[in-house]
């Protein structure tokens, strides 16, 4: 698979182009409060944009149970298949930052199924989302 680079970009400069799309991650999550919880972690830097040419992730750093961890809170891509396509630069800065795995929930059934084959592990459920993590 193809490494695609990331950049931390600045939230404020990019939050209204890219809430459309963050908006239909959250209408088929059936999460309508996607945005706002994902505008307010990154206004207060809890949260971070990381822009690719053809699309974007949102990496948040979590502290549980004394283990540090990286929560994927949105990942879009023009192509599709954004997490899998961003997965090595996430994996290389989730290590940079000292954490034990990614975690990332999803209601897509196409990403359940091929989760597996990029060595996400199953972790749960959460509602009607699905927990995979990618233990580093």
């Amino acid at each position: 698979m193809e490494n695609y680079s990331l950049v931390m970009v600045e939230w404020s400069k990019y939050r209204d182009k890219i809430k459309i799309h963050i908006d239909n991650i959250g209408s088929k999550a059936n999460d309508h409060e996607l945005y706002t919880n994902i505008d307010k972690a990154c206004s207060n830097e809890w949260a971070f944009l990381f822009l690719a040419t053809d699309g974007f992730v949102i990496l948040r750093p979590r502290h549980q149970q004394q283990t540090h961890y990286i929560d994927v809170s949105a990942a879009y891509c023009d192509s599709g298949n954004a997490l899998l396509k961003y997965q090595q630069h996430i994996i290389n800065l989730a290590s940079c930052g000292n954490a034990k795995y990614i975690e990332f929930y999803t209601v897509r059934k196409g990403f359940n199924r091929i989760a597996p084959k990029y060595k996400w592990q199953y972790s749960g459920k959460y509602q009607h989302f699905v927990i995979w993590r990618y233990y580093l």
